[in-house]
């Protein structure tokens, strides 16, 4: 059984592999291909050392039709497509500096709940899935709504001249009151500051009550959907 995530090696290639949603029987790839993909062989050498771990079932990252390849050639199939949405951040965006405070450790209990409340079982976070996506890049940014009791949240993180939105949720209660408009133009800022160019970010193709939000804060729809694929290792 694994506890912690595992990073596996494959000449210049990577792949992290950690518990989806907390079980210890199905995996999370996560790859990090030296090149533009990774090639089939490091696929098939991560889902081995998947099997010896425990894992008995894998879904990956969201992944561009080009970085899914490899894992379909290997036996992965498709469980999800994603909008992709891409936003040029060519100046600085406006910002309403008193919504938003930093996220705070006594304030998680309270953000999962609502993140529960905003996303149906498959892409809800537990502990371990807000801890990843607040760590999965060098720079992040973790900030809550300051109403009371929180109302919404975003996690946003920094790599290079890309930004990438891993989060917005806002409580179904308090949705429709501008919150979420708040939290991706705080998400925008910071990541202009820092010296992002691009921000990314995806979102399901039925939540359009998403992408209408991110379309008002000037992001726009790519032409390719991003992939989440599943495979039964076993």
């Amino acid at each position: 059984m694994v506890s912690e995530r595992l990073m596996v090696h494959h000449g210049r290639d990577r792949m992290q592999i950690g518990r989806w949603k907390s079980r210890s029987d199905i995996a999370n790839f996560v790859p990090f291909p030296s090149g533009d993909t990774l090639p089939l062989d490091a696929v098939r050498h991560a889902t081995v050392q998947a099997v010896s771990a425990g894992f008995r079932e894998a879904y990956t990252a969201a992944l561009a039709p080009s970085q899914a390849a490899p894992f379909v050639a290997s036996g992965f199939e498709l469980h999800e497509e994603l909008h992709l949405l891409r936003c040029h951040i060519t100046a600085e965006p406006e910002r309403e500096r008193t919504a938003t405070r930093r996220g705070r450790k006594q304030d998680w209990p309270s953000v999962l709940e609502l993140d529960h409340l905003a996303f149906d079982d498959f892409w809800q976070f537990d502990r371990e899935g807000l801890a990843d996506a607040i760590a999965a890049t060098p720079r992040h940014r973790f900030h809550v709504t300051k109403a009371e009791p929180v109302a919404g949240y975003h996690v946003t993180g920094l790599g290079g001249r890309n930004a990438y939105v891993q989060r917005v949720a806002v409580h179904p209660e308090a949705q429709g009151q501008g919150w979420g408009k708040r939290l991706v133009n705080d998400s925008l800022w910071w990541s202009w500051r820092h010296g992002a160019t691009t921000s990314l970010v995806n979102t399901q193709l039925t939540n359009d009550r998403a992408v209408a939000l991110y379309e008002r804060c000037g992001f726009a729809l790519a032409t390719d959907r991003l992939q989440v694929l599943h495979a039964r290792l076993a």
